[in-house]
């Protein structure tokens, strides 16, 4: 069984938001020290994953799944240039997707797509 499996067990009863931000918090955990550029991660409250990715023409780069409204979400991805104060939102793409396990497996594929993997 995996993690994500053993994690979407534990918090069934709980409605969708609550599961995708329980699995989201664990995943920031193992990857915040990974890391280039913590300090320029987009945070609030609907932003439940953020994780950097490399591109190579931009100071930092984040893909993030964001709730839009409740169990609505998107996937964004931010970048921030060494000539920009702050990061901005560049790329936007509707999840269409509705249980937290497809959500989080949505979001994978996509920043492996973006990492050229």
């Amino acid at each position: 069984m995996t993690i994500l499996d053993e994690l979407i067990k534990e918090i069934e009863k709980s409605d969708v938001d609550e599961q995708v931000k329980i699995i989201c918090d664990q995943i920031m955990q193992e990857e915040i020290p990974k890391f280039q550029h913590p300090d320029d991660r987009p945070e609030g409250p609907n932003i439940f994953l953020s994780i950097e990715f490399d591109d190579k023409q931009k100071y930092a780069s984040f893909l993030c799944l964001e709730r839009e409204s409740k169990e609505t979400y998107i996937l964004s991805v931010w970048i921030k240039r060494k000539s920009d104060d702050q990061i901005k939102r560049k790329d936007v793409w509707i999840v269409t997707v509705s249980e937290p396990k497809k959500i989080i497996k949505l979001y994978a594929e996509k920043l492996n797509f973006l990492r050229g993997e």
